[in-house]
């Protein structure tokens, strides 16, 4: 039933993403005065749908993953082709509708639409949250130890307030997770506050070591303590503006160095989660009952697929934006058979990093990781 709930949840959360980056692109297309034939939410053959006044088929397919903005003379549905033979039976008032006939800063133009409202979106979220609900502060108080845990053993208690790690102050949660993970020292010193009085613990975490069912060593640093509930101040109008737009600016900086840190081998794929994380996490904050971190879910999720589809890859909106500015500073569109072959292999890489982080999600679930711990032992 667990997994039904899950299900749900995610297929919820992920589908009003899909929409409001689908809609980007639609409204996008329509102001550049391009034909928009299909709007769906998943993939697959449709279930149900209607036509409206405009000729566009709103409609939800099989496959509750993903979407897509279908528009005239598209050779795909992720527009990443064009099709000039889908033109020969219109006229030619229809085809001035077409993607085709658009010059190349408006396509980039509709590119843009997408990852554009995930940002508009996360910023709205952000903002009337802030005046009507509150922000959330994740404030550096431990919510609770877990047992047998160095910090047990240490002897942390929940409600401490953690002053600093390691010499260095922190404001929340967060800082003091990322200060643990970044340090090499054997021990760690914390700054803390108990009931008013400060004090001083030392404690040294725990260095986990598991093979990695591909080769390799996935090496895990636990000290065992968890944050609690955050805790949501209301701001004035200006003050929620302010912190919209530091949240979604800190947010793709933080994005763009975890990525760069992949790359540069300080982070592996062990390291990011995929498609089952993502429904795991959605359903155990649909279960809890705390909605507004729910709704804050999906504004990170929206940060992270407005930018990721900036990425220069052609089956990316990023890379059609690419595509179409090397067209537009050489005057002349690039060889078909070129962008096929690396379409093609940019998707090959897309799909192969899905799997990747999906097989991770699977091996995160307890019973399928001690399977497979004993089948590596």
């Amino acid at each position: 039933m667990d997994y039904l709930y899950y299900f749900i949840s995610f297929f919820v959360v992920i589908n009003i993403i899909v929409f409001v980056h689908e809609y980007g692109h639609y409204l996008a297309a329509r102001r550049v005065g391009v034909q928009v034939t299909t709007f769906s939410i998943g993939m697959g053959p449709e279930i149900f749908g209607f036509n409206d006044k405009n000729g566009t088929r709103w409609c939800f397919s099989l496959l509750p993953i993903g979407g897509y903005v279908m528009m005239l003379g598209d050779g795909d549905a992720s527009s990443t082709t064009e099709d000039p033979d889908s033109l020969k039976e219109l006229s030619e008032e229809e085809k001035k509708k077409s993607i085709i006939n658009i010059s190349n800063w408006e396509k980039m133009l509709v590119a843009f639409g997408g990852p554009f409202f995930n940002y508009l979106y996360a910023f709205i979220v952000l903002f009337i949250m802030g005046i009507s609900y509150g922000v959330p502060r994740y404030v550096p108080v431990i919510g609770e130890v877990l047992k047998d845990s160095p910090a047990e053993m240490a002897g942390f208690s929940a409600g401490d307030t953690i002053v600093s790690v390691d010499g260095k102050k922190v404001e929340k949660f967060r800082d003091v997770l990322i200060t643990i993970a970044n340090s090499d020292k054997p021990e760690l010193a914390f700054e803390i506050e108990r009931e008013g009085q400060p004090l001083i613990i030392v404690v040294a975490p725990k260095i986990t070591e598991k093979n990695k069912p591909f080769g390799g060593v996935k090496k895990t640093k636990l000290v065992g303590i968890k944050s609690g509930e955050p805790i949501f101040e209301r701001i004035s109008v200006f003050q929620s503006l302010k912190s919209a737009v530091k949240e979604c600016i800190s947010s793709t900086v933080e994005m763009f160095f975890m990525l760069s840190r992949l790359f540069s081998g300080k982070k592996s794929l062990d390291d990011f989660g995929g498609v089952v994380h993502m429904a795991s996490v959605a359903g155990d904050m649909a279960k809890s009952g705390n909605f507004a971190i729910l709704i804050l879910f999906t504004v990170t999720l929206s940060l992270n697929l407005g930018f990721i589809n900036l990425f220069p890859l052609p089956v990316l909106d990023g890379g059609r934006i690419f595509l179409c500015f090397i067209e537009q500073v050489i005057g002349r569109k690039l060889n078909e058979k070129f962008q096929e072959y690396i379409m093609i292999a940019c998707a090959l890489l897309l799909i192969l990093l899905m799997l990747a982080t999906t097989i991770n999600d699977i091996l995160r679930i307890e019973a399928v990781d001690k399977f497979v711990s004993r089948v590596l032992e």
